[in-house]
């Protein structure tokens, strides 16, 4: 989780008032939400069911996928996060070096981790970073748009992104580049 920006501890203070979660809540979902550019978020907090992740055109998934009240608050402090997001001059998070992926590449337009694999996408590079335990993987997404990514747990690990095409298995993307390094 990101350290927040005085900006960003207001904006937190301003959100618990009108959305009803901890404050610990709410900044675990501003740096969520920031990851994701204001546009999608993965997140984990006990107060939003466990895991998730949302998106800004509609999509939310919940551990409890039934519980229609949580997904209706989460989705509304989502959005009200996003749209914070748009009109600060300032950013929410404290400014520190935290790119892991070829900094050639820029800003990603969507970031996330989980279980013990990150992703940074560059939407405009038309490339997806990938990395697992030491292994750094630097992908062509070719014309593929992607609104989502999800990673299957089981006994056959499964990495996938969704575009414009539909589901996508992460393996028949084509590598640029492969690098060993230590995770950070």
């Amino acid at each position: 989780m990101h350290s927040l920006s005085p900006r960003g501890l207001a904006v937190v203070d301003e959100l618990a008032e009108r959305h009803d979660f901890s404050r610990d809540a709410i900044a675990h979902m501003v740096s969520a939400v920031t990851d994701g550019n204001g546009e999608m978020a993965m997140f984990s907090h006990t107060e939003f069911g466990g895991p998730g992740q949302w998106m800004a055109g509609g999509m939310l998934m919940l551990s409890d996928p039934a519980n229609h009240v949580l997904k209706a608050r989460v989705d509304a402090l989502c959005h009200a996060i996003g749209e914070a997001l748009s009109h600060q001059p300032g950013r929410l998070v404290a400014d520190e070096n935290t790119a892991w992926w070829p900094v050639e590449l820029g800003t990603p337009n969507a970031t996330g981790e989980q279980n013990g694999l990150r992703y940074a996408y560059f939407a405009r590079a038309r490339r997806l970073v990938v990395q697992t335990e030491d292994t750094l993987r630097v992908y062509d997404t070719l014309d593929h748009r992607i609104c989502g990514l999800a990673q299957q747990q089981g006994s056959r690990s499964r990495f996938t992104v969704t575009s414009q095409h539909g589901e996508v298995d992460l393996a028949s993307l084509p590598v640029i580049s492969t690098d060993r390094q230590s995770p950070s």
